[in-house]
């Protein structure tokens, strides 16, 4: 396997000639970040925000989370424990079927940004691929017409968590957006953000990393990750894990002079993790920080018995034809941005 992805490697740098340059400055960044990516964990962990309280308080501590880590897990959030249950099970059920099966029900679309991968995500700050399969469910029209996978409840499952997570992002983007884009419309944000329209770009993605076999030396390789250090495209990312298994760290904040260690963003009873991504960091002229993350491989201890680690992310990506403006940045499509991104991930 290691010939194998060392081809991919090689062949996702010519990729990138293919026009990335709407989202060139976030590419070069990620191919610049070996040293940090692999910089050890600390301690502390990231703020947590009560969605109960009133919306000032929320805002302001959304608002300096989001500016000083680019992390907050939300508690009280409105998404169901049940709607997270099912798109979990689903989740489940799907990755325990055949590698083939998987690649027939859901094929891999660049265009769309949808489907299944298997182990094909090439990080630019590694040159290699993320030790995990996942698959997207794009919420654009036609989208998802030759790809909704027939394992049982799948489809329900990830329609209703892909609604409740929407709303609950909606609502984090218009708490958000006062305060970090006063330059914008009021409403900008959301109304940037449709499910299922020509146009949509928003994706739930559902990631299976296999168990790791510590007694295995060759699956504990140097330099792997089961997700290499890397920032998000989209505006906010909703991420939801499981009990028991972490992984997930976030950077220290690169304008504090990136001291202090790695965060853990282990998974909270009843809390969704929330991050910011590129394409909100360029509409706040970067007052907000898309930063650096990383799922490790587990320790010794971690994949004593080996064990997966599932989770499911919700990615806020605006529109296709959403104009994205930053200051020291020509404009922008979301569409354009999203495409420059996926091509310098993606061999295929």
């Amino acid at each position: 396997r290691r010939s194998r992805l060392s081809l991919r490697a090689r062949s996702f740098r010519a990729m990138e000639s293919e026009g990335t340059d709407a989202a060139q400055a976030e590419i070069e960044t990620e191919h610049n970040l070996k040293s940090i990516g692999s910089a050890e964990v600390g301690t502390g962990s990231v703020p947590v925000v009560d969605m109960s309280l009133d919306d000032v308080t929320i805002s302001s501590s959304m608002l300096t989370a989001a500016a000083e880590v680019g992390f907050f897990t939300l508690l009280n959030h409105g998404v169901s424990e049940e709607a997270i249950e099912e798109a979990f099970g689903a989740s489940a059920r799907f990755f325990a079927q055949p590698k083939e099966a998987k690649e027939a029900q859901a094929p891999w679309r660049r265009d769309m940004n949808s489907g299944y991968e298997y182990f094909a995500q090439v990080r630019p700050s590694t040159g290699l691929a993320d030790q995990k399969e996942s698959i997207q469910i794009t919420a654009r029209e036609g989208a998802m017409d030759i790809g909704w996978p027939s394992s049982e409840g799948f489809e329900p499952a990830a329609r209703t968590l892909l609604s409740q997570a929407h709303t609950l992002a909606a609502r984090v983007l218009s708490l958000l957006e006062p305060a970090a884009c006063p330059h914008l419309e009021p409403g900008t944000l959301v109304k940037s953000h449709n499910l299922w329209s020509p146009g949509g770009q928003c994706t739930l993605r559902m990631l299976h990393y296999p168990p790791i076999d510590a007694r295995a030396p060759e699956s504990m390789a140097t330099g792997y990750w089961r997700a290499g250090p890397h920032t998000d495209w989209c505006c906010v990312t909703l991420l939801f894990q499981r009990k028991g298994e972490a992984g997930l760290e976030c950077a220290p904040n690169p304008k504090a002079g990136g001291t202090g260690g790695w965060l853990k963003v282990d998974p909270v009873p009843g809390g969704i993790c929330v991050n910011i991504g590129d394409m909100l960091m360029r509409w706040s002229n970067k007052s907000l920080l898309s930063n650096l993350h990383r799922v490790r491989m587990p320790t010794q201890v971690g994949a004593t018995p080996p064990r997966p680690r599932y989770s499911i992310a919700f990615f806020a990506q605006a529109d296709k034809a959403a104009v994205i403006k930053c200051d020291g940045h020509e404009d922008t499509t979301a569409g354009e941005y999203i495409l420059g991104r996926v091509r310098s991930n993606f061999v295929n």
